[in-house]
């Protein structure tokens, strides 16, 4: 498609947003890749705080927002009960991530809002591989200090987080398991 069709469908607004037609394509492609580990991330998290909490109405847990269950936790203080973050540096997701001696509490709120984040700025459709002068875009101020994660980063964030509710969840995604590789869906596959 040109530029001119790429408009129509997507709006010269949108557009403007990208560095080119190459990176709008690959920001959805990208989501491809990201919503599966969400969607695992989302409901191991709100179904470990149903079953700490004892909430047992199965259609109240499912129809409450990740943004819900991050505050839930939040409120009631479960950080530590939730993840166990101990072995995540965030350093590796960015190297404007300084801090490294953090306890699990604080990490675990980092983590939260950072898949807040990224939740919502995929289902939106954002510009994941946009950046703040160098910066990663995604990131969250906690304790006067920014934690972010580079666009490239991300996939390997939510493997880490993936790995901290069970080690076998990245495989889980693929039915040899092993870690997934993407490949378009074909009407046989449908």
């Amino acid at each position: 498609m040109n530029q001119d069709e790429l408009g129509a469908i997507f709006s010269k607004d949108r557009l403007a947003g990208y560095s080119s037609a190459d990176e709008h394509r690959a920001n959805f492609l990208l989501i491809r890749e990201l919503a599966p580990k969400l969607g695992i991330i989302e409901i191991a998290t709100r179904n470990r705080v149903a079953q700490i909490l004892d909430i047992n109405d199965g259609a109240f847990i499912s129809h409450q927002t990740f943004g819900y269950w991050a505050q839930l936790i939040n409120r009631r203080s479960i950080h530590n009960l939730i993840l166990d973050l101990r072995g995540v540096d965030f350093r590796k997701y960015s190297k404007t991530n300084r801090k490294t001696k953090l306890r699990n509490f604080y990490k675990v709120r980092i983590c939260l809002d950072l898949l807040v984040s990224i939740r919502n700025r995929a289902f939106h459709f954002e510009n994941l591989y946009k950046t703040n002068d160098g910066k990663p875009r995604v990131s969250t101020l906690r304790n006067g200090e920014v934690t972010g994660i580079m666009p490239q980063n991300l996939s390997i964030f939510l493997d880490d987080i993936m790995g901290c509710f069970h080690e076998d969840l990245i495989g889980y995604l693929n039915e040899n398991g092993e870690k997934e590789k993407l490949s378009p869906l074909t009407s046989d596959s449908l």
